[in-house]
């Protein structure tokens, strides 16, 4: 059996562009058979002027349909690992976590 050589394992260092950062409550997602982007907004505004409610969008993400996997594997792993009750405690039933008001 011939033996696999194994690379030697590079370590990657992380730079921000940009070092601050946006909350964002809202997103829009928008996709097409080859990518997806997501729009990030703070929130609905209203328009004194005009008198409607605007979704600002203050940053924009396109990526890959493998990319956006990824990014759902992930998000998902993290969810759940925060779903856990700790050692110890009960989970919340669901009949107790807050929810936001129906609109």
């Amino acid at each position: 059996m011939e033996q696999q050589k194994s690379k030697p394992q590079s370590q990657i260092q992380v730079r921000y562009a940009e070092t601050s950062s946006l909350y964002s409550s809202q997103f829009l997602i928008n996709s097409t058979e080859e990518d997806i982007t997501i729009g990030f907004s703070s929130g609905y505004i209203s328009d004194p002027g005009s008198k409607e409610t605007i979704l600002p969008i203050h940053s924009r993400i396109s990526m890959t349909l493998q990319g956006a996997r990824r990014l759902h594997n992930l998000l998902a792993k993290i969810l759940q690992q925060d779903n856990q009750p700790a050692p110890g405690q009960t989970a919340i039933p669901d009949t107790a976590k807050a929810r936001l008001p129906k609109m």
